[in-house]
């Protein structure tokens, strides 16, 4: 009888992830066997203390066993019935609220969670009483038990466990772990999150909303990571030898916006700008509230999805998007257990999913496809590498080598991209769908003597692959006109947020006006562009910047400036488009102004030992 609850959360993990559990090698199955051995011997030292008949401490050892088994059996086996994977200190380290953290900020609200919540609960209690029923301890072994099962608890937050990529330990060693991590993290014993990340949102309520396309049609963005506009056939080239020729050809009539620019080159960033329309620099609260793509769409009865190959536990990811409206959704953890944290699941398993479950959509739709695998330490096949020589080094001498593995990772990439829109195309539902595509981000190979992305604002991490592909009837003759004309207009992230609330029909209902007040962004399928100054930064409230930079741009006029630096730099990138010619900050006037003013307010904390800066706090 001790050794129910521990068979009962082993059983519990075998049928959920048998087929994971199978693959462990020999240093995973060990360890996995080694929690299981001391999950078996925790749950029956906490039972046994609580199956005495009469007493005090008997009811508090009941009321820890039924708390912690619920948590421990229910909060697992809901987030793993959600995300594929388990709790962890990979989904709560960046937690800004421990009682949340102890549900690990799980949809309450959910059926699927009440159930597991509820049976876990049930199972508790009747363990409890079965216990009292039929343990009958001895005095003395009670004592023992008693004793120890403290230290038993005490213990499970000490124990190692892997809660990364394998998860080769018992779920309640997972979720003690993990719930050591954010209270550690709180008390200022460990810093693993020192930068705020991402929280749940609470999303204000969306009227209904009357979906009134200038043409029917679907709408579908596909969005990639880390793409650089310089590799990558914006252009339809029937010769593209550029890293992206399996999109190039899938889509030969699109039509390229060749200067849209993120305002950032952070995902996190990105995505806020892009599915809420709101700016950047607006507060904590508003970035948590505001309604996204999916939640105006879904107002207007439309179907709506999300497929990605991200891994959402990075950064907390899942949180922003954990409550959006959708039929279908998949995430990087739910295509592959194993999915890398950085740069997710494979791209083409996320194709595959999507072409799977495309016909089930229910037109009119609003479908998002999100990417991964361009993000470092980026997925490289060797079988498909046509950029040599190519080299996983990034050493300065080898900054061309390493530049090529990056293009043959974005070829790779692509490969499923082209599957996709060929699917999508092949399709009736595809005949009405008008494709949307654009990259987070760029990527930097030492132009400014950086490596990545989130260090600066400069155009290799900013300037984004962005085109429309539009089959035949799904524009009016004007919206086609005015993405022609856009062709190369400067234009933003958060005009493409506006743009395809446009396509979805919604952007003229009066119910979206005070929506649509906080949103700076024009839709690029009417004429009128932004002509004011538009904010570019790493440091919002909802991605605290590691590396900070603040910068704004102008039309062609772009400041930049990183925490080291005492002044903005200014460019024009038209006639510049290096940005190695500082033309000094009057002759970017007022933008230099304009942007101490309005980031004021944002987090510039100095790091210790950098000299302090005064940017107008």
């Amino acid at each position: 009888m001790l050794l129910a609850p521990g068979v009962i959360l082993l059983a519990s993990d075998v049928v959920r992830r048998w087929r994971h559990i199978h693959t462990f090698d020999r240093i995973h199955a060990l360890g996995y066997a080694a929690t299981v051995a001391a999950s078996l011997v925790v749950w029956a030292l906490l039972l046994h203390a609580a199956s005495p008949r009469r007493g005090v401490v008997r009811q508090v050892a009941a009321g820890v066993f039924v708390a912690f088994f619920t948590l421990a059996a229910g909060v697992q086996g809901a987030y793993h019935g959600l995300y594929n994977l388990y709790c962890s200190h990979d989904s709560q380290i960046h937690s800004a609220s421990i009682p949340w953290s102890v549900v690990c900020t799980l949809p309450l609200s959910r059926v699927g969670v009440i159930l597991h919540l509820g049976v876990a609960f049930g199972l508790a209690l009747l363990l409890v009483h079965l216990g009292r029923r039929w343990v009958e301890p001895r005095f003395v072994t009670w004592v023992v038990s008693t004793s120890l099962a403290p230290l038993a608890l005490a213990g499970m937050t000490q124990v190692p466990v892997s809660y990364r990529l394998w998860q080769s330990s018992m779920p309640d060693f997972i979720y003690v772990h993990g719930m050591t991590s954010v209270v550690k993290e709180h008390l200022g014993i460990i810093n693993d999150s020192p930068d705020r990340r991402v929280q749940r949102r609470s999303p204000e309520a969306v009227p209904k909303l009357t979906a009134s396309p200038a043409r029917p049609r679907n709408v579908l963005l596909i969005l990639q990571e880390s793409l650089r506009f310089d590799v990558t056939c914006v252009d339809p080239d029937p010769a593209c030898t550029l890293a992206t020729p399996f999109s190039n050809s899938a889509a030969p009539d699109r039509l390229p916006l060749l200067q849209m620019r993120a305002h950032d080159s952070t995902t996190a960033i990105s995505i806020s700008n892009l599915w809420s329309g709101v700016s950047p620099t607006e507060r904590f609260e508003t970035l948590h509230r505001v309604p996204l793509v999916w939640d105006y769409a879904h107002a207007a009865g439309w179907d709506t999805a999300y497929w990605t190959s991200q891994h959402t536990e990075f950064g907390n990811m899942r949180l922003y998007l954990q409550d959006i409206p959708v039929s279908h959704r998949a995430t990087g953890p739910q295509l592959d257990a194993r999915a890398d944290l950085d740069y997710g699941a494979y791209d083409r398993l996320l194709t595959d999913r999507v072409v799977e479950e495309f016909g089930e959509l229910q037109e009119p739709f609003l479908a998002v496809v999100h990417y991964s695998n361009v993000h470092y330490p980026y997925h490289f096949d060797p079988e498909h590498a046509p950029f040599q020589p190519s080299e996983m080094n990034k050493s300065a001498e080898k900054n061309e080598s390493f530049r090529n593995y990056y293009k043959n990772v974005v070829y790779l990439s692509d490969m499923a991209v082209g599957r996709l829109i060929d699917h999508v195309r092949s399709t009736e539902a595809g005949k009405r769908t008008v494709i949307v595509y654009t990259a987070d981000h760029g990527e930097s190979f030492r132009e400014h003597w950086q490596l990545g992305h989130t260090s600066s604002l400069y155009d290799e991490e900013i300037r984004v692959p962005t085109w429309v592909d539009a089959p035949a009837g799904t524009l009016a003759p004007e919206e086609e006109a005015s993405l022609r004309d856009a062709r190369d207009d400067f234009v933003w992230h958060l005009d493409l947020a506006t743009t395809l609330l446009d396509l979805v029909g919604v952007w003229d209902d009066p119910a979206l006006a005070p929506f649509r007040a906080r949103m700076p962004g024009l839709p690029v399928t009417r004429p009128g562009r932004n002509l004011g100054p538009m904010p570019l930064t790493n440091c919002t409230w909802v991605w605290e910047c590691e590396f900070r930079n603040w910068g704004m741009m102008q039309g062609p006029m772009k400041i930049e400036a990183r925490e080291w630096d005492g002044e903005f730099h200014c460019f024009d990138v038209l006639k510049d488009p290096d940005e190695v010619h500082n033309l000094g900050e009057e002759a970017c006037a007022p933008l230099p102004d304009v942007a101490r003013a309005l980031f004021h307010d944002m987090p510039i904390v100095t790091p210790p030992g950098r000299t302090a800066v005064d940017w107008g706090k």
